[in-house]
């Protein structure tokens, strides 16, 4: 198995929604955005981005081959007085693929594309704190947690806390 990262291509949105859509429904309990929720939509919004390469929203891509089998999207902040600050979200690795440190790799090559920015100065994520592998992961690529964040999820009456984390330009 020779796992590729990149950055998606304008020609890789479809693969991106499919993978996202299974992530939202495999895992509902790990994300913010519902399924139902983005089935509905007829372009997802990194869809779009990924389309228009928009160089402030991407997505990098962990291949198989030709199959897209993960994903970490980076949202750079564009105000001015917070224009320093990217967002790590909607991490995800097909669960076949998981110990490979597939997600770790991927994560640091979101990081090195974020990075290429020379504004931004930092990256903060979020994760449910129940998503232990994950947790993992953003540990080794020398995240670090800062708070909590309370009942940030609701779903069907049950609530779930974020861990909020962050890393900073050396």
């Amino acid at each position: 198995m020779e796992i590729h990262y990149r950055k998606l291509a304008s020609d890789d949105s479809a693969l991106y929604r499919a993978i996202r859509l299974e992530c939202l429904e495999h895992f509902p309990e790990f994300f913010g955005a519902t399924y139902g929720e983005q089935i509905a939509l007829p372009k997802l919004a990194f869809e779009t981005y990924i389309e228009e390469q928009k160089p402030d929203k991407f997505t990098v891509g962990a291949f198989d081959g030709d199959a897209l089998i993960g994903i970490c999207s980076v949202d750079i902040e564009t105000r001015k007085k917070t224009r320093h600050i990217a967002e790590i979200i909607q991490m995800y690795v097909k669960p076949e693929y998981k110990g490979n440190k597939i997600g770790l790799h991927l994560l640091q090559t979101a990081m090195q594309e974020a990075f290429k920015d020379p504004e931004v100065q930092l990256l903060k994520l979020s994760v449910v704190t129940t998503n232990e592998s994950a947790y993992r992961i953003y540990d080794q690529a020398g995240f670090k947690e800062y708070g909590r964040l309370k009942n940030n999820f609701r779903s069907d009456g049950e609530y779930a806390d974020q861990r909020l984390m962050v890393y900073y330009r050396s």
